[in-house]
């Protein structure tokens, strides 16, 4: 059925956004520090020797060689040694996210002490979190904004009346499709435009025209909803054969 009332469409659209326009809270309080700021950032006294020295990979005492308790308020862009910028080389982040997770693996402490075994498990988490942050586009351009002090929309106040359209069209061919090669199809054409968005929300970031930021996101965040749509669908016809 190609044609939808209306006033089902409006209330589609607006179910669909609510669904997918959920801000992450990071973990623990997003900081404003930008990269660089650490190696002249006072920091506090070594736990163990009691000592202040600037710490190697932010986690790990100069001087007594002592883990250090988490900071959760570190940039994500500074854990993972990268400047905060949008645009990063995926390859490099998952490296230097396997090292810093080779340093405090909560296998090499088992046998310290039980503040450090703390602090293994605190740090393993908190890399992590960064990195699957990072790592995604869409939540790369969230966690920028958020240290920028600005939030999502919560409506689709930031979009046109065609682009609110097309999505639904978008929504109806996914329900109508009947086999996994029309899928692949819809599913291919959404890869393409997010790879398009994620290139223009670089260009945004540079130009600082966070306005723009965030109407980019939220077409981002239609797209994958309808990229889940077509994941559910097509376990649905795997399931139904």
């Amino acid at each position: 059925m190609r044609s939808v009332v209306g006033v089902l469409k409006s209330a589609l659209i607006a179910t669909n956004f609510a669904g997918s326009a959920r801000v992450r809270v990071p973990y623990g309080v997003v900081a404003r520090r930008k990269f660089g700021d650490a190696a002249s950032t006072a920091t506090p006294a070594c736990w163990n020797c009691e000592k202040k020295s600037v710490l190697k990979q932010h986690m790990i005492c100069s001087e007594c060689g002592h883990l250090q308790d988490v900071d959760a308020a570190i940039n994500y862009f500074e854990l993972l040694s990268f400047p905060t910028n949008f645009n990063l080389e995926g390859q490099q982040l998952t490296q230097r996210f396997r090292q810093l997770q080779t340093l405090v693996h909560p296998d090499k402490f088992s046998n310290k002490t039980s503040r450090e075994q703390t602090n293994s498990a605190d740090w393993s988490s908190l890399i992590n979190k960064a990195y699957k942050t990072l790592a995604m586009p869409i939540e790369r351009g969230q966690y920028l904004l958020q240290l920028e002090g600005q939030q999502m929309p919560q409506d689709n106040s930031t979009l046109n009346k065609e682009f609110l359209m097309a999505m639904m069209e978008r929504n109806e061919e996914v329900e109508e499709a009947e086999d996994s090669t029309e899928l692949d199809k819809l599913n291919a054409q959404i890869v393409r435009e997010l790879e398009a968005l994620v290139q223009k929300l670089g260009i945004q970031f540079e130009a600082k025209d966070l306005a723009s930021v965030k109407g980019t996101l939220v077409e981002m965040k239609y797209l994958l909803s309808i990229q889940a749509s077509i994941k559910q669908k097509q376990q649905s016809l795997l399931g139904g054969s």
